[in-house]
């Protein structure tokens, strides 16, 4: 099973995924998150590590062929988020790279934490 996971604040989810054997690619654009996802908060190394924007990779990935069985798009701070995250072009790359029956959940915290799910 595949994950792309992106957004990874201190990497609570995605370590849990891994420690249940799933492969993993996390895109974080900052590398300080990362690093203290790792150094204090215990964040495995087993993972692909994409330190780019989610857009950015996302559209790399659709053209790749790349394919996930999921897509968990947890980027929301509590603030403004960028507009970029939530654009036609980046949702639809981000639904390229499902695989037949995949499954995409965008994470927001804003309403009393709310998962929305998309099929493909």
């Amino acid at each position: 099973m595949l994950i792309y996971y992106s957004g990874l604040g201190i990497g609570t989810t995605p370590a849990a995924l891994m420690q249940h054997g799933i492969d993993t690619t996390i895109v974080e654009i900052d590398p300080i998150v990362h690093d203290f996802a790792t150094k204090y908060f215990g964040l495995p190394t087993t993972h692909t590590k994409v330190i780019q924007d989610a857009v950015t990779y996302a559209s790399f990935a659709a053209e790749a062929g790349q394919k996930y069985d999921y897509v968990v798009h947890d980027v929301f701070t509590g603030g403004a988020e960028p507009v970029d995250l939530f654009t036609f072009e980046f949702l639809t790359d981000l639904h390229t790279v499902l695989k037949p029956g995949g499954v995409i959940a965008l994470v927001n915290y804003h309403i009393l934490f709310s998962i929305y799910i998309l099929t493909k």
